[in-house]
């Protein structure tokens, strides 16, 4: 089923959250989304970390080992596994 806006039809959505063509969820359920402003570069930085964390961590949501270890796109060889261990290889080296 398709509706129709002022540039023609829409194709119908799976869900919810297709509506928005460039994300996979719905604004309004994000929970991503915090009313933080960050003052200075610090923040900035630790807000945006924070952010990105949450997003892999929602794309990992509910996977088995076996998704998770799926590869995305060939030629790729990178998997959210291994996207998980190369982010883990970094919390453990600290700035000095």
């Amino acid at each position: 089923m398709a509706i129709s806006d002022a540039d023609g039809p829409v194709p119908a959505r799976w869900t919810r959250s297709t509506v928005y063509q460039d994300m996979w969820v719905d604004p309004d359920d994000d929970p991503r989304e915090t009313d933080v402003q960050a003052v200075d570069e610090r923040g900035v930085l630790l807000e945006y970390l924070r952010y990105y964390r949450h997003t892999l961590e929602m794309k990992c949501a509910g996977l088995d080992a076996e998704q998770l270890a799926q590869r995305s796109v060939p030629p790729s060889t990178m998997s959210l596994l291994g996207l998980v261990r190369h982010l883990a290889e970094g919390s453990g080296t600290s700035a000095g």
